[in-house]
């Protein structure tokens, strides 16, 4: 399936005091700025920073043989859901 996001890996520089920048190898434009320059607002950063990566792991979970084989387990609906929002098809 081919992703329509910007490939990984993504990081997060300093853009002003104000703001942080994720970005992307190869790319002009950053994918997005978080403005404030605070803790928190340089943590969210990091978190979207951090989305592909933890896309790709839940999808490696859900491939895990043995959680496949319980439909109910409350761990594969968590990641179902959050892949389905992460992919905007929730």
């Amino acid at each position: 399936m081919k992703t329509l996001h910007t490939p990984a890996p993504w990081s997060v520089i300093k853009g002003s005091p104000q703001a942080g920048i994720i970005t992307a190898p190869n790319r002009s434009l950053g994918i997005a700025e978080v403005f404030g320059g605070g803790e928190t607002d340089i943590a969210n950063a990091r978190l979207i920073a951090a989305a592909p990566d933890l896309l790709d792991a839940l999808k490696a979970l859900m491939a895990t043989e043995d959680m496949l084989r319980d439909p109910k387990c409350q761990v594969m609906q968590s990641a179902r859901r959050a892949i389905a929002k992460a992919e905007g098809k929730a």
